[in-house]
């Protein structure tokens, strides 16, 4: 991988210098090994430069943009071409710091000794009854969880995602990693300390403030002191030329799809998307229409052959009667179709 050039790797040009001979180390550090497969994705040179530089340095990232842009994906196919691993962590409102830093378990060995052969609640239920009537001690031990498990692995890029989901306290445990570079188990006193280039992306749906427009429920209001210690990327839908050319490229044979007018079904699946974006920003509907939706849209279209349940299937059916109105009329105007 440290022997493709940008443009090899990400496919990029740059305005400023050739992309086909900068060698992709010389940009970012590359790894040894990675563990998710590459897929075509379109990368934006503009956004790939600042984030390339910041993993660089281990200085924290934290991208935020609309709900199915693409920020995680984005940030898991660096990694691929990076040869790097990349640890998603995703987060909501009922997250915990149990969940993140890990929890003492009862060891599987007690399990045994109590010779109980249920699982779950009445596996351990059967095991304590067995060793208290034995007079046997509990043997547990620590598993740990998510954070530092990939915190232990080698240039690793560490995806905190949906943060704006994140309770408070999580946040705060956040502060002291970014500071320090370790976490401390709070059951058993461990300090945990990051390895040898390990990278902290957060991706949210906000800046890290208050989400004025209601979109995203939920969403927690980040202090100071976190947002502080990151660079802040904005992360958006692609330009609609280059979600086209992600759309074709994932989707073989798409503009073989027949429709009426001088312009290839792409085009208009892509005009599509925008249109009920721009729905969504006029809070209009408050089903966000992701490139997961559009793929969605263009195969089932490929697929089924019909415009109307395509669209139905991707996306218009998940709406409420009164949002479906306002898409009625844009699938109406861009095909000259009523659902």
């Amino acid at each position: 991988m440290s022997n493709k050039t940008l443009f090899e790797a990400f496919g990029v040009q740059s305005p400023n210098a050739d992309t086909t001979k900068i060698p992709v180390s010389a940009a970012c550090k590359t790894g040894s090994g990675t563990n998710w497969k590459e897929i075509p994705f379109q990368f934006e040179f503009g956004a790939l430069r600042r984030i390339l530089r910041n993993l660089d340095q281990q200085h924290p990232i934290w991208a935020h943009g609309p709900s199915g842009c693409g920020k995680t994906e984005l940030f898991i196919q660096i990694g691929v071409r990076l040869n790097r691993p990349v640890h998603v962590i995703s987060f909501g409102e009922e997250s915990s710091l149990r969940e993140l830093l890990g929890t003492m378990k009862i060891a599987s060995s007690t399990a045994e000794v109590a010779g109980g052969d249920e699982k779950g609640l009445a596996s351990v239920a059967k095991a304590l009854w067995t060793l208290a009537r034995r007079g046997l001690g509990l043997e547990t031990h620590f598993q740990y969880g998510q954070l530092p498990l990939a915190m232990q692995d080698e240039g690793a890029i560490i995806v905190l995602d949906e943060f704006n989901m994140a309770p408070p306290g999580i946040a705060a445990q956040l502060n002291r990693f970014l500071e320090t570079g370790s976490v401390t188990i709070p059951e058993t006193g461990e300090v945990i300390h990051r390895a040898r280039d390990v990278a902290i992306v957060v991706t949210a749906n906000t800046e890290g403030g208050i989400d004025d427009s209601g979109i995203y429920a939920g969403s927690q209001a980040q202090n100071g002191a976190t947002r502080s210690r990151f660079a802040f990327i904005r992360i958006g839908y692609l330009a609609e030329d280059l979600e086209r050319a992600a759309l074709t490229t994932r989707i073989q044979d798409l503009d073989k799809v027949m429709v009426a007018g001088d312009k290839p079904f792409s085009a208009l699946a892509v005009e599509t998307a925008t249109a009920c974006r721009a729905l969504v920003n006029a809070g209009a509907t408050s089903l966000p229409f992701t490139f997961r939706n559009l793929v969605n849209f263009a195969g089932s279209v490929k697929e089924l052959k019909d415009l109307g349940d395509g669209f139905r299937d991707a996306y218009f059916d998940g709406l409420s009667p009164v949002e479906q109105v306002p898409v009625n009329e844009v699938f109406h105007k861009i095909f000259g179709i009523k659902l």
